[in-house]
């Protein structure tokens, strides 16, 4: 017991030399002895085999990924084609490539590469890759298949990666995928869509086509290759929850349209529209899939981005079309990218028409890019007062004062979590811009002097339009735990502990004696 107490906690790779030293004939009580070990060890470690960061260390340890015992459970694999890219720059040259770099460094690193047979130096370590990934049998593959361009030897780096990577892994584990998040130029999606494997198993699909950098013109997959993405679609399992779908270009957008009504298990639906030139207003698709295929989705989520304001005009009043067609929607979320007040006309008519009928299922609505005056506010706002259902909230306005607070207590009294994105801060209501200093002070001066018992909010978010990592108004937020005694948590995260903020003594000390 005590020398298998000892070996147990021995560092894995340890533990695989010392395996290879014992007699076949032992080494399987060798194994019971750690069998528990063994589990915990596996499967917390190499569950997740992650190629995104593709450093010395992780290729280190890629050879004991071949070991049946740890290729077995492996779950999760992620795969970032510029992370490949810079390792195989790195091992051409013999040191670290850092990016960006300027014309001179690329052109001495071109010249590097040009003295040198590429592909020889490569295929030891492509080849340790592709031996790797042709023994996995994962569930969850997230692959960004994204390069770095204006590199001699690029196109033969991609070639020999698609060849070891993708054509490797999609055949070899595509059967048993429950999840796919596939981000790629166009160009690069050919070896997913031309393969005859059936997605039969998969449940949740994201798919992110990424805008060709040397191309004036808004290219997708359907563009690139139209004889494949119905076939493709079609390979799909039937039973898909969730699909999430962002492409530039109008033709990848109409082709799953028509697709849509084929998935009857949807859940979660998630469009991203960047360059629309009326994409949604011949939309038979979309139409018959919310009229008779969406009875199940629970989440509709619409971005429209910079020119897709075209497709307003569409989205708007499928709005309506949404509530009275799809029964189960718990959360709705539409992104109009900018503020643009001209949109509040319109939206205001959909949004009585949803609120009214959200008292079943709808708890969560997200409307961004809106930019609603306070008056649209109190308007859009004034039929929440009776709705159970609905507890999470957010909005966008035009500016942010404490009258926009008053409002959406009395209005809202029953929303439990609430975010607000405003444009601008002004000292009164729709105001100009006025000194962002100024409008917070005031803004806080105001709010120490009202309590709102009433409201039962427990979660509040601001932000400026920008949702930038410093757009977060943890001011703008801190007053109000003192007005709501419901506030537990901003931004999501539960409040600190006063004790905890409270300086140790010796810090104290620590500050007198510095200064």
């Amino acid at each position: 017991m005590a020398v298998g107490a000892a070996v147990a906690r021995l560092p894995f790779e340890i533990w695989l030399h010392i395996k290879e030293l014992v007699d076949p004939a032992e080494s399987s009580s060798f194994y019971s002895v750690n069998r528990a070990w063994f589990e915990i060890v596996m499967n917390s470690r190499y569950r997740v085999l992650d190629l995104t960061h593709l450093d010395e260390g992780v290729l280190s340890r890629l050879p004991l990924v071949k070991d049946p015992g740890i290729s077995k459970r492996v779950r999760h694999l992620s795969i970032s084609g510029l992370a490949l890219q810079n390792s195989l720059l790195s091992s051409i040259t013999g040191q670290r490539v850092k990016f960006p770099m300027d014309r001179h460094a690329l052109s001495i690193l071109n010249r590097r590469i040009r003295a040198l047979d590429v592909t020889t130096v490569l295929n030891p370590k492509v080849r340790l890759i592709s031996d790797v990934l042709s023994m996995l049998n994962v569930s969850e593959y997230s692959v960004k298949w994204d390069f770095r361009e204006g590199i001699q030897s690029g196109e033969v780096i991609h070639a020999v990666l698609q060849a070891a990577v993708l054509d490797v892994t999609w055949p070899t584990f595509g059967t048993t995928l429950r999840k796919l998040f596939v981000s790629t130029r166009p160009e690069r999606f050919h070896p997913v869509l031309s393969s005859d494997v059936r997605l039969a198993q998969l449940e949740e699909f994201h798919l992110e086509i990424l805008h060709t950098s040397n191309s004036a013109q808004c290219h997708g997959i359907q563009d690139a290759f139209p004889e494949y993405v119905s076939s493709f679609f079609a390979r799909v399992n039937p039973r898909l929850e969730t699909l999430s779908i962002q492409s530039s270009s109008n033709l990848d957008l109409a082709c799953l349209f028509h697709q849509l009504p084929s998935f009857k298990n949807l859940h979660r639906l998630c469009l991203h529209i960047f360059l629309d030139s009326g994409v949604l207003s011949d939309a038979s698709g979309l139409d018959s899939f919310f009229a008779e295929s969406a009875l199940k989705l629970r989440q509709l989520t619409l971005f429209l981005y910079h020119d897709a304001m075209s497709s307003v005009a569409r989205v708007l009043p499928s709005l309506a079309m949404v509530r009275a067609r799809i029964p189960c929607l718990e959360t709705l979320e539409v992104n109009f990218g900018m503020p643009h007040q001209g949109l509040t006309p319109p939206l205001l008519h959909e949004l009585h028409v949803l609120f009214n009928g959200a008292r079943n299922t709808l708890h969560t609505v997200v409307l961004e890019g809106i930019a609603l005056s306070h008056a649209d506010l109190a308007t859009a706002t004034a039929v929440l007062a009776d709705r159970d259902a609905l507890g999470r909230l957010t909005l966008s306005v035009l500016t942010l004062t404490t009258r926009h607070i008053d409002t959406l207590a009395k209005n809202a009294p029953r929303i439990r979590a609430l975010g607000l994105i405003f444009t601008h801060l002004s000292l009164f209501p729709d105001g100009p811009p006025e000194p962002e200093s100024e409008c917070r002070e005031s803004f806080m001066a105001e709010m120490r002097v009202r309590t709102y018992p009433d409201w039962e909010l427990q979660d509040i978010s601001i932000w400026h339009h920008a949702r930038s990592v410093d757009s977060s108004r943890w001011d703008l937020v801190s007053l109000f735990p003192a007005c709501v005694p419901t506030v537990t948590n901003f931004f999501g995260h539960p409040l600190p502990k006063r004790a905890q903020n409270r300086p140790v003594p010796r810090m104290l000390d620590a500050l007198v004696v510095s200064v």
